[in-house]
């Protein structure tokens, strides 16, 4: 049954005439007229005997209006206690975040968090390969990927690219990169990849038709990139590394590598992925909102 034709059956009772229902509710009194014959419709019972000037309820109508009444202040009773949650959050979340981005940015975030609520309890775990987040007990996961996982809910956050750095000492040694062409002879430090060497794909930012296949050969592969970002800033190569890496309190000074040029075929978007509840629990709800804003707010300083 229709809460909102209820609602309106109540408000018809406690204004003592359809007019002055409509009048309060801002609507025309055949608006109001229609809309209770269909929630008699919807009962299977007469509620109202009317005449021309007022009306009186039947053993049905009575029935339903104090129901009525016990399930609108129930639902008032609800909402209040929802939002009087944001001063008196508590509960356990788990979040799982990826080890390079969650320990550049995401950490102090959390911690920022921990801060807000402290009746919410953070398990935090840093990992990059968590796939069942069931299995794992995991409430949410941040993940950098290009296709988001098909069993749960995926918010798409904001893209990550990804971009070519080197420090100014090893360009002094090694430079200069005028062109794709010239990365064939340069040492590479990267995430891991099958083979021995590495062939990224470049494309022109303006002219799609500008495209190179280039071959380097890596001098370090890693999953951590506070490492690999360590590794750039001592001049140990180039580093294929997210947008967001120079930007991270704890890198040096980067130079960005044929900034023309984008490499594609990279995971390229952030998610907010959790279990596929409709009503997560408020605590969870307020985390979500919370990284949502934050990322986005740092993600304006990477392009």
């Amino acid at each position: 049954m229709d809460l909102n034709l209820i609602g309106l059956f109540v408000e018809i009772v406690d204004s003592r005439s359809l007019s002055a229902a409509a009048r309060k509710l801002g609507m025309t009194r055949a608006n109001i007229s229609q809309r209770l014959k269909l929630l008699e419709r919807e009962t299977g019972a007469q509620l109202l005997r009317r005449s021309t000037r007022s009306f009186e309820l039947t053993q049905a109508g009575h029935t339903l209006y104090d129901c009525g009444q016990r399930m609108l202040e129930d639902l008032s009773t609800a909402r209040a206690s929802i939002d009087s949650l944001g001063q008196t959050l508590s509960g356990r979340v788990r979040i799982s975040v990826p080890t390079g981005f969650g320990r550049m940015f995401i950490g102090s975030r959390l911690l920022e968090f921990a801060r807000m609520y402290p009746g919410i309890t953070l398990n935090v775990t840093f990992n990059n390969r968590i796939e069942d987040l069931i299995a794992a007990e995991v409430d949410v996961a941040l993940r950098i990927t290009a296709t988001p996982p098909l069993d749960y809910v995926a918010r798409n956050i904001c893209s990550i690219d990804w971009n070519l750095y080197a420090a100014a000492g090893y360009m002094e040694k090694h430079g200069p990169i005028d062109c794709p062409e010239d990365l064939e002879s340069q040492t590479l430090v990267a995430s891991p990849y099958p083979g021995r060497r590495v062939t990224m794909k470049l494309m022109h930012r303006e002219d799609e038709a500008d495209v190179h296949m280039i071959t380097m050969q890596p001098a370090l592969q890693s999953q951590d990139y506070p490492f690999l970002t360590d590794a750039v800033c001592q001049g140990m190569g180039i580093g294929l590394l997210p947008a967001y890496v120079p930007h991270a309190p704890t890198s040096c000074a980067l130079l960005r590598i044929l900034p023309q040029y984008r490499v594609v075929g990279m995971q390229n978007t952030l998610y907010i992925v959790t279990l596929p509840n409709r009503f997560p629990s408020p605590a969870t709800q307020a985390l979500i909102d919370y990284l949502r804003a934050e990322i986005l707010a740092l993600a304006q300083t990477w392009s």
